[in-house]
């Protein structure tokens, strides 16, 4: 597991589009999000994530979902695991658009300083 900060050049961007709840027409909470992105980083930025490869979903043991090298560079799949350095707001079942897929945030871990965010493709 990745424990230190990563160099910037392996850092890639991303938009985030924050969860938010409004009523629907019978008054029940529903899940919302904006149609232009409350926070977007750039690869190579502070604020970027560092991707690597799900090292555990569940107890149970390691997926083979992530992001995998092949020839044509790294190919995301099912799940995202990554660290975040910067002191930026993500919750639970915000919204990450990253190159073109859309992913939602499943969890968010605190650990001596970064988080790790857990992500799962939704598009």
């Amino acid at each position: 597991m990745l424990s230190r900060e990563t160099p910037l050049a392996w850092r890639r961007g991303f938009s985030l589009y924050r969860r938010r709840l409004e009523p629907d027409a019978y008054g029940e909470e529903k899940s919302v999000y904006p149609p232009i992105p409350d926070f977007t980083a750039a690869d190579g930025t502070e604020e970027g994530i560092c991707f690597q490869y799900v090292q555990a979903w569940q107890s149970s043991g390691r997926l083979t979902s992530g992001w995998r090298p092949g020839e044509q560079g790294e190919t995301p799949s099912g799940v995202l695991e990554g660290r975040l350095f910067s002191d930026l707001e993500i919750a639970p079942f915000d919204r990450l658009e990253i190159n073109g897929g859309l992913y939602e945030v499943r969890a968010v871990q605190q650990w001596p300083g970064h988080r790790k965010l857990l992500a799962q493709q939704i598009e």
